[in-house]
């Protein structure tokens, strides 16, 4: 007689994992999907160490939103919930493309707090982590880091220090913009900090805290530049520098020196050894090297051989030797009566854009060979700063921060994008002074921003072109140079002309 258990006893276990049984057995249970006032809770999103994430919808506007319920566990009246309500209504008021937007903060019959917010459907900085283990393409990652330092560097100018940046808490949106998301941990510069995890420990994720955190020491601004370079350097290498760690570009040979040195920095023990804030963050990401190619520097030295010293570094030497032949550019008297496109308004010797799209003719500067110098700030927005020139084979166009990518370059040639070209990187600071040289020659033209070499660009018999964005199309007797701001307000200084020899 067969003595082997029923079937329904010997049928193996499985399709089970291990780990999700785990978590779900310490979870805590959710059974019963809370209620929100006005809103229809549709599915859990996900959850976190302070609460759950649901989509829902706002019956009131028929919106998809994101809806946060605070844990059952956390005190439901006191210190705690006051102060998420305050800081919601901080996160509310800040209104920032990299920051996600919190809408309202409601109380619920628990006493417990659900904070309203944008919905974010493409997916977290954490996903696309996991799709590239060895680290992001360094476009990609750096046009996210400065995103992201955006999002950071808006939040500290509202008091907030975020005290949990992850790639966790950072969400990319359909446009492809990374928001930082998940203040949950955030406090108010001006409050005092109160330790609140039910282990005593202070509130951060490992890996990406601080030591002072570690300690129990008060947070600022220097703790999330920790934490933010933490993550950077897990965007750039796939891992997190955890013990004693390599320097990111010992990992990455792309990666630039002064990108390392930021990293390095930002990841110092002692807090007062770091960046102040991510406004220097910012400053060392938009640093970048000479990109003139070994070939190029070679021609350059055969060049100093053959025609003297002088002749080897013909910028720099016509620059210092012949800086009187700069002219001064009038601006047109009435801005708004000649412009191509948007609104133009003279001011106290500048001209200021709107958030249209803003396009001015030059006039004065012949179409010829020569170096433009021009003094500008972005006041606002995320978008583009750009530079017409018109040439035989078409107009080119300039740009600096183009859509919003932060890439700079020349487009379109021979039809293609910056996107497509590669183009440089280059995020523009709102609120800065910039000054941003142009040599326009037939066969290339050369960038400097603040001094510094971007681009050599070869368009040597290539056909140029406006990109459509600007939804502008230049015919054969527009003026050789125009300025203009893409959706994004700025103010014009002065642009200076110099004739090439």
């Amino acid at each position: 007689m067969s003595h082997e258990p029923p079937a329904s006893r010997s049928r193996a276990l499985t399709g089970l994992n291990p780990s999700a049984l785990v978590r779900l057995g310490m979870a805590e249970s959710s059974d019963a999907v809370p209620e929100v006032p006005g809103f229809v809770m549709l599915e859990s999103l996900g959850r976190g160490g302070m609460g759950e994430v649901f989509r829902a919808r706002q019956e009131s506007l028929g919106r998809a939103v994101a809806v946060k319920i605070l844990r059952a566990d956390l005190p439901a009246a006191g210190w705690l919930p006051e102060r998420f309500e305050q800081e919601a209504r901080t996160m509310a008021a800040l209104q920032h493309p990299n920051v996600v937007t919190v809408h309202d903060c409601v109380r619920l019959a628990d006493g417990r707090v659900a904070i309203v917010m944008e919905l974010i459907s493409g997916g977290s900085l954490r996903a696309r982590l996991a799709e590239s283990p060895e680290g992001l393409p360094l476009a990609e990652a750096l046009k996210w880091a400065r995103e992201i330092a955006e999002g950071l560097r808006a939040a500290h100018g509202a008091g907030l220090v975020h005290r949990d940046v992850k790639p966790d808490n950072v969400l990319i949106d359909d446009a492809g913009m990374a928001r930082v998301s998940d203040f949950g941990l955030a406090f108010s510069g001006e409050v005092k900090q109160t330790r609140y995890t039910q282990t005593g420990a202070s509130a951060g994720t490992p890996g990406y805290m601080p030591p002072e955190l570690w300690r129990g020491e008060t947070a600022d601004l220097r703790s999330d530049v920790f934490s933010y370079g933490a993550m950077l350097y897990e965007m750039l290498t796939g891992r997190l520098p955890q013990g004693s760690f390599p320097p990111p570009r010992a990992l990455r040979p792309d990666i630039s020196p002064a990108l390392n040195d930021a990293i390095l920095a930002a990841l110092r023990p002692d807090p007062a050894q770091r960046p102040a804030d991510m406004a220097a963050m910012l400053v060392a990401l938009t640093k970048r090297a000479s990109v003139f190619t070994r070939r190029r520097a070679v021609a350059a030295v055969a060049a100093g051989v053959a025609a003297g010293v002088a002749a080897a570094v013909p910028w720099r030497k016509r620059g210092e030797d012949q800086a009187e032949k700069w002219t001064l550019i009038p601006w047109p008297e009435e801005p708004a009566a000649v412009a191509a496109k948007g609104a133009w308004a003279a001011e106290n010797g500048a001209l200021v854009t709107d958030d249209q799209i803003c396009i001015l003719p030059i006039t004065g500067i012949p179409a010829r060979p020569g170096r433009l110098r021009l003094r500008f700030v972005r006041l606002a927005g995320n978008m583009s700063i750009g530079v017409f020139f018109r040439t035989q084979r078409g107009t080119g166009v300039c740009t600096l921060d183009g859509r919003g990518k932060h890439l700079g370059g020349v487009q379109l040639v021979n039809g293609q994008s910056l996107e497509q070209t590669g183009g440089f990187e280059m995020a523009l600071q709102n609120g800065r002074d910039y000054e941003w040289t142009i040599e326009l020659r037939p066969e290339r033209v050369l960038m400097w921003v603040d001094g510094e070499l971007c681009e050599e660009r070869d368009i040597k018999d290539q056909s140029l072109g406006v990109p459509t964005t600007w939804e502008w199309h230049p015919g054969p007797r527009t003026a050789a140079i125009h300025i203009g701001s893409w959706q994004s307000p700025a103010r014009f200084h002065s642009l200076e002309w110099q004739p090439l020899e």
